[in-house]
C-alpha cells in the first residue's frame, strides 16, 4: 500500500488528539519588500560586472525572485537583455525552489557525460521542465530556513551565479524582509483525507450502483505538493490526475473549482472564459476546495474525484469541516494551557 494511503488509512483510526504536530505549520517566506531588495542588491552587483559576451559592456541580466510558495514576487530586466534569458532565469529560480539547492548543484548530480551519467541524469526533464547549470540559488536566512529562490540569466553562467549571490547575500543583511505563513501541516493533511475518505464511504454512489463512491483525495499544503492522500479500489485511475488538479485550482485561486467554474462557463463567455488553459492545465468543475485557517488565511487546498461532481464536493466539504473542527480544538486546548 502506498505510503500516504496508509496514513491516511491509520489516521481514520486515530483521534485528533493523536496529532501531536497540530494541524498547521509556520514556514517562513520572503516578503515582497525583501523580494525587491534582493533584486536591487542583484542589479546593482551586474552593474558593476564587464561582460566577457557584451564587450566592453557591463552584463544584462534577467533577475527573478520567488517566495516559499513558488510565486514571483520581483524581477528586473536589463534594457538589451537577451529575451530568451527571461524564461530561464524564472526556470532557475523555480528549480532551486524545488529541490531547495543551487541549480549548480544540480547540473553537477546530472552531468551526462559521467561514466554513471550522475545519479540525477535527466532531472531536467522533471516538473514541466528544470534548468541545470548555474544562476540559480535558494535564499536562506541565518537560520537554514529556505524562504524563496533566486534565478538569473543573461550572461555566463558564472556571472549569472555571481550576481545570484549578491543577492542571496543581500538577504542576509535586510530587517523585515521575512513573514510567517501558515500551511496545512501533514498530520493535518492525513486527517482531513481521513475525514473525506470517511464521507466517501457512506455515500450511495449513482454511478456505481448498488456500491458506495470510490474516490481519489489530494491535500496540498501552500507549496502546491501533495502532503496526503488516498484512493479506494476500483477508483477510475484517470481521477487521481483530475482529483490533483481539483487542488491546485483550489489552491492558485484560492476558490473553490465549481465557483471558477461558474466564472469560466463558455455558454455566457464568462469574465474567466479560457481560464482552464492556464497553469499547466487546470479543472473548474466542482471537487476542489481551497483550506483556510480562523483568519482567512490559505492553508492548502483539497480535490476530489471519482463520481458525480456534486458528490466529489461533498466528499472535500467533509474534509473542510474536519479542518475547522481541529483548528477549533487546538485553540480551546491552547487556552486551557
Amino acid at each position: 500500500m502506498h505510503s500516504t494511503v496508509r496514513s491516511a488509512v491509520v489516521a481514520l483510526l486515530l483521534p485528533a488528539a493523536a496529532y501531536a504536530e497540530g494541524p498547521v505549520v509556520r514556514l517562513k517566506s520572503i516578503t515582497q519588500d525583501g523580494a525587491e531588495a534582493i533584486v536591487a542588491a542583484a542589479k546593482k552587483a551586474a552593474a558593476g560586472m564587464e561582460s566577457p559576451i557584451y564587450k566592453p559592456a557591463k552584463v544584462k541580466m534577467h533577475v527573478h525572485v520567488l517566495n516559499r510558495e513558488g510565486t514571483l514576487m520581483a524581477a528586473t530586466q536589463a534594457q538589451g537583455a537577451w529575451p530568451g534569458s527571461d524564461d530561464i532565469a524564472t526556470r532557475k529560480a523555480r528549480t532551486s525552489w524545488l529541490f531547495k539547492l543551487p541549480t549548480r548543484a544540480l547540473g553537477e548530480l546530472s552531468r551526462p557525460e559521467l561514466a554513471a551519467k550522475g545519479p540525477l541524469y535527466g532531472i531536467e526533464g522533471s516538473n514541466q521542465g528544470l534548468i541545470t547549470f548555474p544562476g540559480g540559488l535558494p535564499l536562506t536566512t541565518a537560520n537554514g530556513d529556505v524562504v524563496g529562490s533566486i534565478g538569473v540569466s543573461g550572461d555566463t553562467v558564472d556571472m549569472d551565479e555571481a550576481v545570484a549571490k549578491a543577492g542571496a547575500d543581500a538577504l542576509k543583511s535586510l530587517k523585515n524582509a521575512i513573514i510567517e505563513v501558515p500551511s496545512i501541516s501533514r498530520s493535518g493533511a492525513e486527517a482531513i483525507v481521513a475525514a473525506a475518505r470517511a464521507k466517501a464511504n457512506a455515500l450511495e454512489s449513482p454511478i456505481y450502483k448498488g456500491s458506495k463512491t470510490k474516490m481519489h483525495v489530494y491535500v496540498i499544503g501552500i507549496e502546491g505538493a501533495p502532503l496526503a492522500a488516498t484512493q479506494e479500489d476500483g477508483a477510475w485511475t484517470g481521477s487521481g490526475d483530475i482529483a490533483l488538479r481539483k487542488a491546485k485550482t483550489a489552491l492558485l485561486f484560492k476558490l473553490p473549482t465549481r465557483k471558477i467554474g461558474e466564472l469560466s462557463r463558455p455558454d455566457v463567455k464568462g469574465p474567466l472564459y479560457g481560464i482552464e488553459y492556464s497553469n499547466n492545465g487546470l479543472i473548474t468543475f466542482p471537487g476542489g476546495l481551497p483550506l483556510y485557517d480562523e483568519a482567512g488565511n490559505t492553508l492548502g487546498a483539497i480535490g476530489v474525484s471519482g463520481d458525480t461532481v456534486d458528490m466529489d464536493e461533498q466528499v472535500a466539504q467533509a474534509g473542510v469541516d474536519a479542518l475547522k473542527k481541529l483548528l477549533s480544538e487546538k485553540k480551546s486546548a491552547t487556552k486551557a494551557e
